[in-house]
């Protein structure tokens, strides 16, 4: 780490003390408290990866803390929380392109436009001898479901003949519209590249919990899966095919953030809640090809740690699950 990345850092989190994190109500206010643990465990990696994606995208760090400043204000606000984890879901993969080793001369686009459009991603990385990839991070908002999933016996991923009330007891339905509308809007941002660069590429990284399974299924599901002919979303008489989006790369991430910011310990040897892992580590980060779609250059699958999910067959979690019963076992709950 360079050492003006460093001093960065540290210009950042001054600025933090004297702001509305410190001075008024907010869900990180603890955390960035330099008399509490979270001081290290929280503050400490955010600032380091604001000032990591400062160092390539220069008015990074200060526009993303304001953003983060934001959602303060109202005393234990839930759609404030929600907003935050949001946030680190995107900070976590823009700071981990910033940081990486790039085998050539790369520059960064912080939150670009093309033609004309009014909507962005929040990069694109430009490889030299490779091209341009454009990247759009989203975070489901799972609490409801999350919910839903703990207590239901039964639980449906994807749009089949089985219907829930068939299962005689509480279901829990697909969040399978969220895949969706991120893929909607992540192909209407997409276009201009599209259309100006020819070459260019997409990805739509979607951050999920660690129930990887059911952005997968909602995907690739042969009933209702959005990348199949047999997909739920349809226009004139046919599956939408959001040909600007080349691929979907699934990350099971949430939870470290919610472990993180609660000052819990976190799973898979992650060393804090914006440790993107290293390649080979688990859980592997699942790429979701469209067919629709281009392949991703290699080079680019590299930088993100992506593995095919057709390369992850072989564990049940990574096959689309259409129904699942949750079974108590004396160790938990098992599927």
């Amino acid at each position: 780490m360079s050492r003006s990345i460093v001093r960065r850092a540290a210009e950042l989190m001054d600025a933090i003390q004297t702001g509305p994190i410190r001075t008024q109500w907010h869900w990180l206010g603890y955390n960035f408290n330099p008399k509490t643990p979270g001081f290290v465990t929280v503050g400490g990696p955010t600032v380091m990866a604001l000032a990591a994606g400062d160092a390539v995208m220069p008015g990074f760090a200060a526009e993303q803390l304001k953003r983060l400043e934001s959602f303060g204000g109202a005393e234990r606000d839930l759609g404030h929380y929600q907003q935050i984890l949001a946030w680190y879901c995107e900070v976590l993969v823009v700071a981990h392109l910033a940081a990486y080793g790039w085998p050539a001369p790369v520059e960064f686009e912080m939150e670009p436009v093309a033609g004309g459009a009014k909507a962005n991603p929040e990069v694109v990385v430009r490889l030299d001898g490779v091209g341009a990839l454009g990247v759009e991070v989203k975070a489901a908002d799972l609490r409801a479901h999350r919910e839903q999933r703990a207590s239901n016996g039964w639980q449906l991923n994807a749009r089949t003949k089985v219907s829930a009330k068939s299962l005689g007891e509480a279901v829990t339905l697909p969040r399978d519209n969220p895949v969706k509308d991120f893929l909607i809007s992540a192909d209407k941002k997409f276009a201009g590249f599209r259309a100006t660069d020819p070459d260019f590429r997409s990805l739509l990284v979607i951050v999920w919990d660690d129930f990887g399974n059911e952005p997968l299924t909602a995907l690739t599901s042969p009933a209702s899966g959005l990348f199949t002919p047999n997909s739920f979303y349809r226009a004139d008489g046919g599956a939408v095919e959001f040909a600007n989006v080349d691929a979907v790369l699934l990350v099971r991430h949430q939870h470290q953030v919610v472990e993180g910011l609660a000052g819990r310990p976190l799973a898979d040897d992650r060393a804090h809640l914006l440790d993107y892992g290293r390649p080979g580590s688990f859980p592997p980060h699942a790429l979701v090809t469209n067919p629709a779609g281009r392949v991703l250059p290699a080079e680019f699958a590299a930088a993100l740690h992506a593995v095919p999910v057709e390369a992850l067959h072989a564990a049940a979690e990574y096959n689309p699950g259409e129904i699942v019963m949750w079974v108590d076992t004396a160790e938990g709950t098992a599927s």
